[in-house]
């Protein structure tokens, strides 16, 4: 590979944002590296070449540093034909603003999970489902976001689906119960292969631990689930 166009994607291994973009490159079927750094410890060469100090970044040969998960999302559509987003400037506007309606729902999702006070839980759980109602009423009769075929969009809300799954066992409700469509899209989503290969082995280990070490209102609420064997917390997804 030309070094000018070499892919390195430095990462979280939990972070749904690099979740993101890793379900879109191997959607794309994009040769890249990754790295993966450690939040509490991020190591100085990260943080000279990281704008916002964040992940997921990628970077393209030895200069070129792309931070933000949408525009990363966006690039690798773009070298990597057929396209996934759409060519209409009404229809491209209006999906990236479901871009940053995906990063609420993620942003406000992750906090539910990692809440430890149940007043802001129980806050986040209604915010939440209110948010899924509307994008039941989005979906009408439509397998995905924009009609009948993938887009670009659509893999911004795999990272909402993959975590939505692995908490079925523990979660003190269920919060797409009376969203059967949203039910669908998700089924649809989490099925793509991307959606596999696009997460890191370990995920599910890494979030389940993350949940009790935290001493969160999900562990709390289940603690005998959090101290089982850990084979028994192995089943939140096919082969």
């Amino acid at each position: 590979m030309d070094k000018r166009f070499k892919h390195t994607l430095v990462a979280f291994k939990i972070c749904p944002y690099c979740m993101k973009v890793l379900t879109v490159m191997c959607h794309k079927n994009v040769k890249f590296e990754i790295k993966f750094i450690e939040m509490h410890n991020k190591p100085d060469w990260f943080l000279k070449i990281s704008p916002l100090e964040k992940v997921p970044i990628l970077i393209i040969g030895e200069e070129v540093v792309l931070f933000e998960s949408a525009a990363i999302m966006e690039y690798i559509d773009e070298i990597t034909p057929p396209k996934l987003m759409p060519d209409d400037p009404m229809q491209k506007a209006l999906d990236r603003a479901k871009f940053e309606y995906s990063n609420e729902i993620i942003k406000n999702l992750y906090q539910f999970i990692f809440c430890t006070e149940q007043d802001k839980f129980v806050k986040l759980k209604e915010w939440l489902i209110k948010r899924f109602q509307q994008m039941d009423e989005w979906l009408k009769d439509k397998k995905y976001v924009n009609g009948l075929e993938l887009s670009l969009v659509d893999l911004n809300f795999v990272p909402v689906f993959v975590v939505l799954n692995m908490l079925k066992p523990i979660l003190p409700c269920d919060m797409l119960k009376d969203n059967k469509k949203l039910q669908n899209y998700g089924e649809s989503l989490t099925s793509l292969p991307c959606a596999k290969t696009g997460r890191v082995p370990d995920y599910e280990f890494l979030m389940i631990d993350g949940i009790k070490n935290q001493n969160t209102v999900l562990f709390r609420s289940n603690p005998c689930y959090f101290n089982g064997p850990k084979s028994s917390r192995c089943c939140f997804f096919g082969k």
